[in-house]
């Protein structure tokens, strides 16, 4: 046998998509089944079928001082089935892997009311899982969907115009009036933490849009962190108005409370879960969706430019190893 690395022989890597394109070397990522694998939001397996996987974390994903198990079982499943939003699929199934610490047991019912509640919003049966002890509580989940027209993130278009569902910001709002209680007695505080702790996954949006987008991907880790990869997978170059985000007016006061630039946070708040798409501009009227216009795709090398007051700051979203 070859001699394989051991423990703490490994590379230290920039990021986390460094990491991943790191360990996509490393395995097997193609078979004849597989149509779309590592680099979107969900894998294509056969002609329709989308395959998702997402991980909730104690102390990472979620706190016990700010979220309720039964947010935490709802956000579990809700940011797996934004994936399969991101792919114009509807759920059929999921999987729900759970890691328990010393005592957690006794929160498993709680956890499971909220994404029981989830899952019956969004039509999604839960299939099974697994559960095993661990040093903390964690909750994956892999969920099945189909799609007939999956985008994906790789077809932008040089001419396509970058467009969002919803708004923008109130989750990074939210987390921020959870953490500073100054900020509690602010217009719409409450609903923005409702927005955090209980996010609605864009699926009916996305099955409207998927016909019509040349690539799609959702808002989980922040605009300024999730279009470099959609800029890279489709080997374009982006260009984004942060004036021209969609923000409530909570959003802008809770931003400017905190002395940020509104546009700027909400470029690297995260977890809005809104769905952002590349398609021709004529499609935006006749989609069937409220869309705002954000910016535009353009020739060049892949990667983002951004425009309008905080441009000048430096953007980052969520990366789980900065």
């Amino acid at each position: 046998m070859a001699d394989q690395p051991g423990w703490g022989e490994g590379a230290p890597h920039a990021s986390e998509d460094a990491l991943i394109a790191r360990l996509a070397e490393l395995v097997p990522t193609s078979t004849d089944g597989l149509l779309l694998g590592i680099g979107d939001d969900a894998a294509l397996i056969a002609p329709d079928l989308v395959w998702t996987v997402d991980t909730q974390v104690e102390g990472v994903h979620f706190d016990r001082t700010t979220s309720t198990p039964a947010d935490v079982g709802w956000k579990a499943l809700a940011v797996n089935l934004s994936d399969l939003a991101a792919m114009g699929a509807v759920p059929l199934a999921a999987l729900v892997s759970v890691i328990v610490g010393e005592g957690d047991d006794a929160e498993l019912e709680a956890i499971y009311t909220g994404l029981g509640a989830c899952a019956a919003r969004y039509d999604c049966a839960i299939a099974g899982g697994d559960i095993a002890r661990g040093p903390g509580l964690a909750l994956s989940i892999s969920v099945l969907g189909r799609s007939s027209h999956p985008p994906g993130r790789g077809h932008a278009r040089p001419g396509d115009v970058l467009a969002v569902t919803g708004t923008l910001g109130e989750s990074a709002a939210g987390l921020a009036v959870l953490h500073d209680a100054s900020l509690r007695d602010l217009p719409g505080a409450d609903e923005c933490v409702e927005r955090h702790r209980r996010p609605h996954p864009r699926l009916d949006e996305g099955v409207l849009l998927a016909p019509h987008a040349h690539a799609m991907m959702d808002s989980s880790d922040g605009l300024a962190t999730d279009l470099p990869r959609l800029a890279r997978r489709s080997d374009v170059a982006l260009v984004v108005d942060l004036d021209a985000l969609p923000l409530h007016e909570d959003v802008r006061l809770i931003a400017e409370t905190l002395r940020r630039t509104p546009g700027a946070f909400a470029a690297t708040g995260g977890e809005d879960y809104e769905l952002v798409v590349a398609l021709p501009a004529a499609a935006v009227a006749t989609c069937g969706v409220p869309l705002t216009v954000i910016g535009r795709v353009e020739a060049g090398p892949p990667g983002v430019r951004f425009t309008g007051a905080g441009a000048d700051e430096t953007l980052r979203g969520w990366d789980h190893l900065n």
